[in-house]
């Protein structure tokens, strides 16, 4: 059996119980991803320095380039997922056992050895997640049959999103019945906990990447790994794109990547901690979460109808002119709302009917979020080629990674005016990336791995 003839058995085959065993790991890895993720931002407020939200970056950076370095050299992809989960189950841990052993008292929780502890559980937590997070997005892109694969492509990973909606949810619920960080951290804890025991025993049953297994000659294992798969599905793939070189597709990902991840995080979670308090910043990281989750189900049946280059199109020119409306929206209001030592207190902001249309307005504006995470999920494993798509997938992510960590970082002295108008900016970066590869670029879907890359021609 040749390999085209291999590979085209895991594009064309027919959904079975494997598949849906895949899609549950993938699921449940993004989840966990939210959950980790939510962590610091939730917890910030005990802390109240901003070094603490950028605690996670140097983690983030090494979690995106070495993890899915290895598996794509030598570990592959079903046996990275453990070494990652190992990270983020002792992260979670150590997080749990710092609160324990502080008695749940945020005071000393926030304080030396405590924070420590917590400091270090992050960035095991982040290490693992993020480690994951590009080898996860190439498992779906090599393994699930090109029917459904952008389609899972952008399912799969909205479960970050979900995840983050329920983080922000028991912060939320927790924080309103006990007034305390603490029980609010140990219940996300318990949450993570749920989520890595049932990752484990899903992907204990999972089949290796087939396309790995060939990228490293292993052909005989590649077989008896296709061989789990239903017959043949009568798929028509699409073989006619044109050829983009690689370095132009990174300049597409890369761009595309900082508009959609900076602006997801300073709307999702540092604008709560920079401009609101208590209960409130669970509340805003909920809505943002919420908007985002809704969104992804919606891009779910959108993608394949669209085309992958309308898709990313309309999500940046959807952020942007959502940006400008909040913008406008805080103009009418005068609302120039400052840091959380600010005078101006939710009440205030009530009274003034301001804070209904924020939280509408954000809602919407993470709707076209989760659109333009939807175009990079799909477009980043599927323009990179196998032999390195993990990798250059985390290489693609450091942009975006240092370029939030630096916005984080710069906009803590920002009244929400100034915050605002810099979101806007980054949406126009976006929407200038998008519009250039739509007319430059090609869409991805239902074009085997093989050509969206430019690793070869599919004679299949």
């Amino acid at each position: 059996m040749e390999d085209n003839e291999i590979i085209g058995k895991v594009d064309k085959a027919k959904w079975s119980s494997i598949h849906i065993l895949m899609s549950i790991s993938l699921f449940v890895g993004f989840f966990m991803w939210g959950i980790i993720a939510s962590i610091a931002p939730l917890f910030y407020p005990s802390v109240k320095n901003v070094l603490f939200l950028l605690t996670p970056t140097f983690a983030t950076l090494v979690g995106n380039l070495i993890l899915p370095l290895f598996s794509d050299k030598t570990l592959g992809r079903k046996t990275t997922f453990f070494i990652t989960m190992g990270m983020y189950a002792m992260g979670t841990l150590l997080i749990g056992i710092s609160t324990v052993l502080s008695r749940f008292n945020v005071d000393m929780l926030s304080s030396p050895p405590y924070i420590y502890l917590i400091v270090i559980g992050i960035i095991l937590g982040v290490l693992g997640v993020e480690g994951e997070v590009p080898v996860m997005l190439s498992y779906t892109a090599e393994m699930i049959p090109l029917n459904q694969r952008d389609r899972m492509l952008v399912l799969a990973p909205n479960f970050d999103n979900v995840g983050a909606m329920i983080a922000a949810l028991v912060g939320y619920l927790t924080y309103n019945i006990t007034s305390s960080a603490a029980i609010e951290l140990l219940s996300l804890v318990i949450v993570a906990i749920l989520g890595i025991i049932t990752a484990v025993v899903v992907r204990l049953l999972l089949p290796e990447s087939v396309r790995w297994l060939i990228t490293k000659g292993k052909e005989n294992i590649a077989k008896k790994e296709v061989s789990k798969l239903k017959e043949k599905n009568n798929v028509r793939e699409r073989t006619n794109i044109r050829q983009i070189s690689l370095s132009k597709r990174y300049i597409f990902l890369a761009l595309i990547g900082i508009s959609q991840y900076v602006t997801y995080g300073l709307m999702a979670s540092v604008v709560a901690d920079y401009y609101f308090t208590g209960a409130e910043i669970p509340l805003i990281i909920f809505v943002a979460n919420l908007g985002a989750s809704v969104a992804g189900f919606v891009a779910f049946f959108a993608i394949d109808k669209i085309g992958s280059r309308k898709f990313s199109l309309m999500s940046f020119f959807g952020g942007l002119v959502s940006t400008l409306v909040i913008l406008v929206s805080i103009l009418y209001y005068g609302q120039l709302l400052k840091p959380i030592n600010g005078e101006i207190q939710m009440s205030e902001m009530v009274s003034s009917g301001f804070i209904f249309i924020f939280y509408t307005l954000l809602l919407i504006n993470m709707f076209f979020s989760e659109f333009g995470w939807a175009s990079r999920t799909v477009h980043e494993p599927t323009l990179m080629p196998t032999d390195s798509r993990a990798f250059l997938i985390g290489v693609v992510r450091v942009a975006p990674v240092v370029a939030n960590s630096a916005s984080v970082y710069a906009t803590s002295s920002f009244n929400l005016t100034s915050f605002i108008i810099y979101n806007a900016i980054l949406w126009a970066l976006g929407l200038g990336a998008s519009s250039w590869w739509f007319y430059d670029g090609y869409d991805v879907n239902m074009v085997p791995l093989e050509l969206t890359s430019g690793s070869t021609t599919s004679n299949r």
